[in-house]
């Protein structure tokens, strides 16, 4: 089984827990990059709220040949980002797992959001096999310790082969 850890990160904090996520799992680590980068997290916020999707590079990897995508991102203002918006529309899920993990700022589980990217999973041909979210702290960037700490815990209760 191979695993593909993909994800966006705009401050840091999602992309410090997704490496800490592709050295647990043992998966392939990818990264969505918007063309041009965001200068000011109001009209971030802004975006998100009304479901824009961004324009990101194009992938230099393709999803074929993976059994589990991990799929990761910040929570901004109560939802998934443009970038994440715009690779889930142009991904093929077809006969694989896709566990979500999100990054915010927020105590309470972002429900609402999984439920939106379940939904786009689906769409795709995905499984939503899992949801996991990790508080983080604003202007705070998270440590790799913390994020493993609390990655570990998901991470085991999961059925996946580590072998690449």
């Amino acid at each position: 089984m191979k695993n593909l850890v993909v994800y966006y990160s705009w401050k840091g904090n999602t992309e410090v827990a997704a490496k800490e996520l592709s050295e647990l799992i043992g998966g392939d680590l990818k990264r969505i990059e918007e063309t041009k980068p965001r200068k000011s997290f109001g009209m971030a916020a802004c975006s998100a709220v009304f479901g824009l999707k961004s324009k990101i590079r194009p992938m230099d990897f393709s999803l074929n040949g993976y059994d589990s995508v991990f799929l990761g991102g910040p929570v901004w203002a109560g939802r998934s980002t443009p970038a994440v918006n715009a690779f889930l529309e142009q991904a093929d899920f077809s006969g694989k797992k896709v566990y979500l993990f999100v990054t915010q700022a927020d105590e309470h589980e972002p429900q609402s959001v999984f439920q939106s990217l379940t939904q786009r999973v689906k769409l795709h041909g995905g499984e939503a096999a899992g949801c996991f979210f990790l508080q983080t702290v604003m202007k705070t960037p998270l440590s790799p310790d913390k994020a493993r700490k609390s990655l570990t815990d998901w991470v085991k209760n999961l059925t996946l082969d580590k072998t690449n």
